[in-house]
């Protein structure tokens, strides 16, 4: 579909602009791969969109709050650096550049909204779900998304009916709305995937390597998560301040308590539900 429109643009004389809104598109999006391999967090893909794009990490688990802020940003200030660097060139590469500056001025303004799956949705929700837990905050801040997609949508519709200048806005309203509408389903595919595939593991090898923990009831889910890995089954052996055990936790449990408690619950509170 972007494609499609892209090849629209280019039809209608427009090459040079679209070229530009597509390096600067990737050179958005390469910004979140940077920092985000910086972080030791492993991009996937990358998937574009005309507002931007998302880049997609290996597994839900290696995004803290903390991270995630840091790899959205990275990229609406990296189009906000390259609107300045190239205002600072206008005298030298004349009023060509000017559209390059509104550009990637629209781009990483437009991106800090917070409404997912805008960068400034990815920071509003890693901040909601340190209170709400990672599948509430989603499903809020991506309900917000759609919401804006549909505004525009119907912003751009309005305009069609008077002009020939809605057109952009109803396009970009639809793909926000879907992308919003994609955003909240795949937290929720995305969590069964991971457990189906380590029971689908245990299934096969009859047997999995233990990772084990211990732990008193203060500590915070977010101090254990890390250690889950791919590679090995976490539990959690959860003892009281006499060294009796009180408790266990697998690690599915840690991760749905993510998703449901935030990463700031405490284990205690996990055990109690």
């Amino acid at each position: 579909m972007l494609l499609l429109l892209l090849l629209a643009y280019i039809s209608l004389g427009l090459a040079r602009e679209v070229l530009t809104v597509f390096v600067s598109v990737v050179l958005h999006e390469l910004a979140h791969t940077v920092v985000a391999s910086r972080l030791s967090v492993r991009v996937t893909e990358v998937e574009l969109f005309p507002f931007g794009g998302q880049a997609k990490t290996e597994d839900f688990v290696a995004v803290n709050p903390e991270n995630e802020v840091c790899i959205a940003l990275a990229g609406p200030c990296t189009s906000l650096l390259l609107a300045g660097l190239a205002w600072l060139a206008v005298r030298w590469g004349g009023p060509q550049l000017f559209f390059l500056i509104k550009a990637n001025l629209a781009l990483g303004l437009f991106n800090l909204l917070p409404v997912l799956p805008l960068d400034g949705g990815r920071v509003l929700r890693a901040v909601l779900s340190l209170k709400w837990g990672w599948r509430k905050a989603t499903v809020n801040v991506a309900t917000l998304g759609q919401l804006a997609g549909g505004l525009l949508c119907g912003y751009g519709g309005y305009l069609l009916l008077y002009s020939e200048q809605g057109a952009n806005f109803f396009f970009l309203g639809l793909f926000l709305w879907w992308a919003a509408r994609l955003e909240a389903k795949l937290l929720t595919y995305g969590f069964v995937r991971y457990l189906v595939n380590k029971k689908g593991q245990l299934a096969r090898k009859g047997m999995l390597p233990a990772y084990h923990l211990v732990a008193v009831s203060s500590t915070r889910l977010k101090d254990v998560i890390h250690a889950v890995s791919p590679a090995t089954y976490t539990v959690v052996v959860l003892i009281n301040d006499e060294e009796r055990i009180e408790g266990y936790l697998t690690e599915g449990e840690l991760i749905e308590a993510w998703f449901e408690k935030g990463p700031s619950a405490s284990l205690g509170d996990v055990v109690r539900g």
